[in-house]
């Protein structure tokens, strides 16, 4: 058996095997002011099963919440499926402090494996 004959089968592998371990695509990042602070409105598109186990921006750690039906803080979300983080749905991400609208903000999203995913969010009205 060749060498090409072995590796060609693995090259065509490596782009699904690659894009199965990488984190997940947030879409429609948004930041809408409430009580205290601003909530973080986005769409998570997982590459298999993960978990979002951390935020934060330059003021410090935003805090991971399960609304059902109050508020609680959880130390991390199960992403097995697309889903929205938000003001509607049963998870949101809410940052402390004082904030404009039009500002922007720069946040870091951890999930597992350590994979981070940046952010540059903007505070809507």
């Amino acid at each position: 058996m060749t060498l090409r004959r072995l590796v060609l089968p693995l090259l065509a592998l490596f782009p699904l095997l690659s894009s199965a371990g990488g984190p997940p695509l947030v879409e429609a990042a948004t930041l809408t002011p409430t009580f205290g602070g601003v909530l973080l409105n986005a769409s998570f598109r997982p590459r298999g099963k993960d978990t979002l186990s951390g935020a934060w921006y330059e003021g410090g750690r935003a805090k991971l919440m399960r609304c059902d039906p109050h508020c609680t803080v959880v130390s991390e979300v199960a992403l097995d499926t697309a889903m929205m983080v938000g003001q509607d749905s049963l998870y949101r991400v809410v940052l402390a402090g004082k904030f404009k609208g039009g500002q922007r903000l720069k946040m870091v999203l951890r999930f597992s494996d350590t994979q981070l995913v940046t952010l540059n969010v903007p505070i809507v009205d």
